[in-house]
């Protein structure tokens, strides 16, 4: 287990958040990762699943654009989730031109499995201690990250 001594070591500034963000969710990818690798899939994936789970007629692009993801990246994560037979790829009742996404029965089957690899990380990294207020302004602060990405640069 790395201390904060030895990432001290590295380039990261320890007083600066987004250094420790960036620690905290590489590390946080990294442990779901491996956990999920044995049902074959990985987090993006799993993000894709619990979205479609959660809404319906949801397409391509309101995935990428609801998770910040790119286009890219959900075009290969929904091919695969396709080819293992985890979700359906079926035409929008509303709009005959584009697809919506619906999870298989063994999708639908994923969803508790997802939710306890998540529960028990969640409980092992203490998260359920944190404070009502402190997840409300993380959580504010996520927001006005993702606002800021979506504004246009003059």
């Amino acid at each position: 287990m790395n201390t904060e001594k030895e990432f001290n070591t590295t380039v990261y500034n320890y007083d600066r958040l987004g250094d420790l963000l960036f620690i905290f969710q590489k590390n946080h990818k990294t442990y779901l990762n491996n956990l999920l690798a044995e049902y074959d899939l990985n987090l993006i994936q799993v993000l894709c699943i619990l979205k479609i789970d959660s809404e319906e007629n949801l397409n391509q692009k309101d995935l990428s654009d609801s998770l910040y993801l790119t286009k890219g990246a959900i075009t290969k994560a929904i091919k695969k989730l396709e080819s293992n037979g985890i979700v359906i790829r079926e035409k929008s009742p509303i709009d005959k031109r584009h697809n919506v996404l619906a999870l298989s029965k063994k999708g639908e089957d994923l969803i508790p499995i997802i939710n306890d690899i998540n529960q028990d990380w969640e409980k092992r990294m203490g998260l359920d201690e944190l404070s009502p207020e402190f997840l409300k302004t993380f959580k504010a602060l996520a927001f006005k990250s993702a606002e800021l990405n979506n504004e246009k640069l003059v």
